[in-house]
């Protein structure tokens, strides 16, 4: 345990630097002393996760846990701020949520002491050996759900191996998110078990048709079909596809960047190029709509006729590519899928989607054709996402044997 302190300590400095930052600031002094209000005597199962981009994996653990397993009180930690806001809007109201702790030795033990869990559950990211360490020599059994390594990453820690065994070996359980996530982490982790049993994320469910007809009734005004999606962009990325929707010379574009504070830097850039634009939080007649809000784009899939998933264009990894397939939406992805591979594979097998170089022009070409037989191509897609659903099941059954 003295060592893990000691490691703590030594990052504590560096760690709260880079709290000062503006976006980060606003949580320091919750994280630094939280105010932990856990009235009920049930065992805890702590649930950590990074940011939103991981709330639906850990949003099925958490309802999951709830259901099969009442005695236990599921606590939910988030690390930035915009996932806690996210957290505590979808869930605040019936699970404990808190932001993770500073990396610091006296709040990570403020934190374990409170809490105090029966089992932690790390959910995609967010791994600190010290933590880990602080975890483990307390003798609570630590799982890694929804793991995810890029071949690129495997790479890496390939070469220095130390550095492999700091971050895997605490674990009891790795449950990664994709058969080759599983392939990647096992060669690389020595102690703990390595299996494969889903995708959480594919578990969450769609969006209720409520909430895309409210969606509709907000924005439905402004829409000329066919309405494109475009959703988790990056930089470099929403310039092809303003090029792209210019040749394609129809409808409406609504472009959702990954990160909202974005939304004006797109906005200005599609007004460049010529385009009448506006925000989504004050929309108008307008060709293209830059998405600024936080938590609408599961949503905004239901409006589309064709949806194109970001960072794929660029090279990020890809992101969910079942959230516009779960609504019978085809998909549209750029060839940087290595995040979502396997995924990317079926939907191009099935038909539901399409693999589109980074050129304009051919990004344009695909959309007209897929336009062209929308219904087919999204009943495709649909077929996948229902393929890929179970996983919570299934995890439920292993981690049952650790409550």
């Amino acid at each position: 345990m003295k060592k893990y302190l000691w490691l703590s300590g030594l990052i504590c400095p560096f760690h709260l630097l880079a709290q000062l930052r503006s976006r980060r600031r606003e949580a320091l002094r919750e994280r630094r002393r939280p105010r932990f209000a856990l009235s009920s005597e049930r065992p805890r199962i702590w649930i950590h996760t990074l940011s939103v981009g991981e709330l639906q994996a850990a949003g099925v653990l958490l309802e999951g846990l709830a259901s099969a397993f009442p005695q236990y009180q599921p606590v939910l930690t988030v690390a930035t701020v915009s996932g806690l806001k996210r957290a505590r809007e979808l869930w605040g109201e019936r699970f404990p949520v808190y932001p993770g702790p500073l990396h610091c030795p006296w709040v990570l033990e403020r934190y374990l002491s409170a809490l105090s869990p029966r089992i932690f559950l790390l959910v995609e990211s967010d791994l600190w050996p010290h933590w880990l360490g602080m975890l483990r020599a307390r003798g609570i059994p630590l799982i890694f759900v929804n793991a995810a390594l890029s071949e690129r990453s495997f790479r890496r820690l390939r070469r220095f191996r130390f550095l492999a065994r700091w971050f895997y070996d605490p674990f009891s359980l790795i449950l990664a998110a994709s058969e080759e996530d599983r392939r990647r982490i096992a060669a690389l982790a020595s102690g703990p078990q390595v299996l494969y049993l889903g995708n959480l994320k594919y578990d969450f469910p769609p969006p209720e048709r409520r909430e895309i007809e409210c969606l509709a009734r907000s924005l439905g005004p402004f829409l000329s079909p066919p309405v494109l999606v475009c959703g988790s962009t990056h930089p470099g990325e929403e310039e092809i596809l303003l090029r792209a929707f210019a040749r394609l010379g129809r409808g409406t574009l609504i472009l959702c960047p990954r990160r909202p504070e974005r939304a004006r830097e797109v906005l200005d850039q599609a007004r460049a190029m010529g385009f009448s634009a506006a925000l989504r939080s004050r929309p108008e007649a307008a060709r293209v709509i830059v998405v600024d809000t936080l938590g609408e784009l599961r949503a905004l899939y239901g409006l589309a006729d064709l949806a194109f998933v970001g960072g794929t264009l660029v090279p990020v990894g890809g992101h969910n590519l079942l959230e516009p397939a779960a609504l019978k939406v085809p998909v549209t992805f750029g060839p940087e899928v290595e995040s979502v591979a396997s995924v990317a594979r079926e939907l191009r097998e099935t038909g539901g989607g399409i693999c589109v170089p980074p050129h304009p022009e051919e990004v344009a070409s695909a959309w007209a054709r897929v336009l062209s037989a929308s219904e087919r191509y999204g009943q495709a897609a649909f077929s996948v996402y229902e393929r890929h659903r179970g996983a919570a099941k299934r995890y439920l059954s292993v981690l049952s044997h650790y409550l």
